[in-house]
C-alpha cells in the first residue's frame, strides 16, 4: 500500500466515526480538516542549517550574530573565568615566593651558602 491508499482509509474510518457527532462539533473538524489540506498542498520549507557566524554574522534567522544577549553573557561569563583563574595563579605564585623568602631570611644559614654552587650540589647528595 502507498501512502495515498493508506490516507484514504484513514479517511473513511474517520467519516464513518463522525455520524454521531453534534453539528457544531462536526463543523469544527471539517475546517480543522480543510486547514491540514491547505497546509498540506503547501510547498515545505527545506530545513535551513547555518553555521554560527558563517552567512554575514548572522543567525539561522537572519538575526545578527552578536544581537542575541545570551551570546554576550556566555562570553563575559567565559572571559571572566579566565581572568579570576589567572589572578588566583599569580597570587599563589606571589605566596609561595613569599614563603621561600621567609624561609631563607630566618635561617640560620648566611645568604651566601644559597648561592654556592657546592651548597647545591650537597643538599640534593643529602635529600633522601
Amino acid at each position: 500500500m502507498n501512502e495515498r491508499e493508506i490516507a484514504k482509509k484513514i479517511a473513511g474510518y474517520l467519516d464513518r466515526g463522525t455520524a454521531d457527532l453534534k453539528a457544531g462539533t462536526a463543523y469544527k473538524l471539517q475546517l480543522a480538516r480543510q486547514k491540514a489540506l491547505a497546509q498540506l498542498s503547501k510547498p515545505r520549507r527545506a530545513p535551513e542549517f547555518v553555521l554560527a557566524g558563517a552567512g554575514g554574522g548572522t543567525l539561522g534567522g537572519g538575526r545578527r550574530f552578536f544581537a542575541d544577549v545570551r551570546i554576550w553573557v556566555g562570553m563575559l561569563v567565559v572571559v571572566g573565568g579566565i581572568l579570576s583563574i589567572q589572578y588566583w595563579q599569580s597570587v599563589q605564585q606571589a605566596r609561595d615566593i613569599e614563603e621561600t623568602d621567609a624561609a631563607i631570611l630566618s635561617s640560620e644559614l648566611p645568604l651566601e651558602a644559597y648561592l654556592d654552587g657546592g651548597f647545591q650540589a650537597w643538599l640534593k647528595r643529602s635529600e633522601p
